[in-house]
This record gives C-alpha cells, sequence and structure tokens, in this order.
C-alpha cells in the first residue's frame, strides 16, 4: 500500500498527494457500521480494462471480489461497458470522480495530461440507479507496433521530423501522437432521459514531438459547466479525433463518441495506420484518436484536436460537468496520472460542530464533533472548550527560539555598552 499525504477539508474527506506529488485517491477501506447501509464508502475502478472500449461483467465482478461494490455492467447498446450500481438507501452522498490522462507522444513522453479531479454533494433515493462510466487512459504512442516506430520510439529514427519539414502535411508519414483520455461520468436515468449529475474530463493527449516553446504547455485553470442548458457537445476533430462530449454526433472513425453515442475513445488517424500501422486510440469515456498531434480530452464538452497535423500540436482537456442540483465540494483539478476512478461516501454533515470536523460514531451511526488537539468538547457536545495545551516537541521548540532570542539580545546589548564606554573613555 502507498503512503500518501492527505490534505483533509474536514474529517469525513481527504484528498491525498502520492504519485510524484500528484492528487490522486488514497488506498481506502471502507468503514464498517451500523444501521441501515452496512458501509460509507465505495470505489468504483476501470476493472481492468484499458483502451477505446469499456469494461466487461466478469472484469468487473474480479476486480470487486471480496469488495463491497457490486455492479451490472451493461454488455450491449450504447451503454456497453457502463457500470450500473443500486444506490442502498435514502441519503445524501459525495462522489468523487476522477477523468482519465491522456496518452504520451512517441517523443515527447516525459509527462501526460492530467485527467480531472471533482467532488460534489448529492441527495439520492434508496433503489436508484446510477450509472458509472469509469475513464480509461489515453494509449501512449510507445512502445511501438513494429520495427520501424520502435525505432523511432527509441530515439534511433527521425523519419517523421524529416518528412515535416520538407512537407509540413505529414501525408506520407503520420502517427506519433497520444490518444486522449476518457472522461468519467455518472448519471441516472430520469423519466426516460439519461441526466448527468457529474462529469470529471479526461486529460488531452501529447503531440509526437514537444514544443520547443515550454510556455505552450502552460495549463488554464480547470474548466466546467453546471447547466445542462449548455450544449455537450464533442470537441473539432481535425487530423487527430476530438473528445467526446455529453450528446453529439461523431462522423470520423478517429472522433471520441459522446457518453450519449457509447463513450467509445477514437481510432487513430487512417494516415497513421495506412503505413507505419500507428494504433493509438483514445480511452473510453470519449477520448479523441491521435494522429501525429495528440487526441481531446472526453468531458461534458470533449476537447478540440489540431486543424492540421501538427507535430507539436496536443489535444485540449475535456470540459467538467456539476449539475446544479448537487453542491460542489471541490472544484476541479487536473491531478489523476492514469485511469479515471469514482467513489462514492454516505455524506458526513458537520456543520452543527464548533469546528467544522467531526467523525461518524460505530455505535449509533450519528456524527460526533472534533476539537483541535488540545481543545476539549463542551458537554453540549457541539461547541470546543479548555486550554490549548501545545505538545511536547512544539514548546521545547518555542523555548529554544526565546533562550536563541534572548542570547542575541544580551550579546547586542554588551556590546552596545562596551562600545559607549569606549567612547567614554575618549
Amino acid at each position: 500500500m502507498t503512503l500518501a499525504l492527505c490534505l483533509c477539508s474536514s474529517v469525513s474527506y481527504c484528498a491525498c498527494l502520492r504519485n510524484k506529488g500528484k492528487l490522486t485517491s488514497a488506498p481506502t477501506l471502507a468503514v464498517l457500521v451500523t444501521g441501515d447501509t452496512s458501509v460509507v464508502l465505495w470505489w468504483f475502478t476501470t476493472c481492468g480494462a484499458s483502451g477505446p472500449h469499456g469494461p466487461t461483467q466478469a472484469q468487473c465482478d474480479s476486480a470487486y471480489k471480496n469488495s463491497n461494490v457490486s455492479v451490472t455492467v451493461e454488455k450491449e447498446g450504447r451503454l456497453r461497458g457502463v457500470q450500473v450500481w443500486r444506490v442502498p438507501a435514502t441519503n445524501r452522498y459525495r462522489i468523487s470522480a476522477y477523468g482519465a490522462a491522456g496518452g504520451k507522444g512517441a517523443k515527447n513522453h516525459n509527462k501526460r495530461s492530467h485527467g480531472v479531479f471533482i467532488s460534489a454533494t448529492f441527495q439520492l433515493e434508496k433503489d436508484e440507479l446510477l450509472y458509472i462510466l469509469v475513464g480509461q487512459q489515453g494509449e501512449d504512442a510507445c512502445p511501438g507496433g513494429n520495427p520501424e516506430t520502435q525505432k523511432i520510439c527509441l530515439g534511433e529514427s527521425s523519419l517523421i521530423e524529416e518528412d515535416y519539414k520538407k512537407k509540413k502535411d505529414l501525408k506520407d508519414w503520420a502517427g506519433g501522437g497520444g490518444g486522449g483520455g476518457g472522461a468519467t461520468y455518472i448519471f441516472r436515468q430520469k423519466d426516460g432521459i439519461f441526466e448527468p449529475l457529474l462529469i470529471a474530463a479526461g486529460g488531452g493527449g501529447k503531440a509526437y514531438l514537444k514544443a520547443q516553446d515550454s510556455s505552450l504547455d502552460d495549463v488554464p485553470l480547470e474548466q466546467f459547466e453546471n447547466s445542462t442548458a449548455v450544449p455537450g457537445v464533442s470537441g473539432r476533430t481535425g487530423a487527430a479525433g476530438g473528445g467526446g462530449g455529453w450528446q453529439d454526433e461523431s462522423l470520423l472513425p478517429q472522433a471520441g463518441k459522446s457518453l450519449l453515442e457509447g463513450g467509445e475513445g477514437g481510432q487513430a488517424c487512417p494516415q497513421a495506420l495506412a503505413k507505419l500501422q500507428w494504433a493509438t486510440s483514445g480511452g473510453f469515456g470519449g477520448g479523441g484518436g491521435a494522429c501525429t498531434s495528440g487526441g481531446g480530452g472526453g468531458g461534458y464538452r470533449g476537447g478540440h484536436a489540431s486543424d492540421n497535423d501538427d507535430i507539436t500540436a496536443g489535444g485540449q482537456d475535456g470540459i467538467s460537468f456539476v449539475n446544479p442540483i448537487g453542491e460542489i465540494f471541490l472544484h476541479p483539478l487536473a491531478a489523476m496520472e492514469s485511469h479515471g476512478e469514482v467513489e462514492v461516501q454516505i455524506y458526513l454533515n458537520c456543520s452543527h460542530c464548533h469546528s467544522d470536523n467531526c467523525k461518524r460514531d460505530p455505535d449509533t451511526n450519528l456524527p460526533v464533533c472534533q476539537c483541535e488537539m488540545g481543545a476539549v468538547l463542551a458537554n453540549d457536545n457541539v461547541t470546543c472548550t479548555g486550554k490549548i495545551h501545545l505538545p511536547l516537541p512544539l514548546l521545547l521548540a518555542v523555548v529554544a527560539v526565546i533562550v536563541v532570542l534572548g542570547m542575541i539580545l544580551t550579546c547586542g546589548s554588551l556590546s552596545i555598552s562596551k562600545k559607549h564606554l569606549l567612547l567614554i573613555n575618549l
């Protein structure tokens, strides 16, 4: 199990730093409680699936074995690969979604575009069905599928760069970009119509080559929509595929499919497949397929791909979404370095506590207020009182600082007095 540094906005929720300092989910065990609901946390993954297509029922049965998660995986139709989870009890739930990262380029592989993390709280009813599409990472260009592409990946061939310098169109040789990352979608069916609740966008695929100007890597603030009145369209497709949105029609094979089309990742562009057989697809969740440029990330609105097959043009990240019926908890943050994930937990309301912190009592299943270190919970079980005692290490550090400052002041005073005496003697 990986050690993680956790940043907690309350006792009931922690976002954790690991994997080279990126925000990801910490390894978590479900907490057992009594009452109508046996657990307070459920964790959903890709079930081991990767690439442009979602998992099967057998994969998810295996992945969730010996856990508290049980899902039905759609096996046909436009929702194939989507996991369906039945809400165990009427309650407020905090849903945290992680979009998938984009793929790396053949000579642009130091880092990938991260998938987006976003979290919000929703009221859900017992036996309501929650549809969960967990985004899958866009495919990397390397190691390549044949001797020529493997040479390019190893830096032993500059075939594509040389062709690009001559023609700037790459019609003869193309490929080597990364596929767009798939978005993670959480939605439900209401009156026969699918309604998005929370969508965490996927990262765009990297281009074949990194741009020399590092400012091109500057990432704007992560965006999200919170109104279904804004169309959830797919990203623009050029040589590489644009990312799939919530509802749109994809006309080209490299374009990532929108959620309501099935959310499959796009294929590599035809010219990449033709000569170098570079089959770099977008991830499940609407990731755009790659060309020499990168594919767009999936989302409520998909990320655009470059109009031209620019050798240094990465695909754009998708745009996330929070339904206005939910209360946003953490705003979007580009954080995920691999496949997407979803965490659903029963919301623990600590707003009545003086400290805004609480934990769930294992016997009563009710929130119990917690105080800052050194303070004591009063008899009303809400306010914090009592003298705050500093921990011994901190107390010793304070004493040491005071002693050092005292020595400095003493030495300074003696020096000044000595100079004063010398002046008097003169």
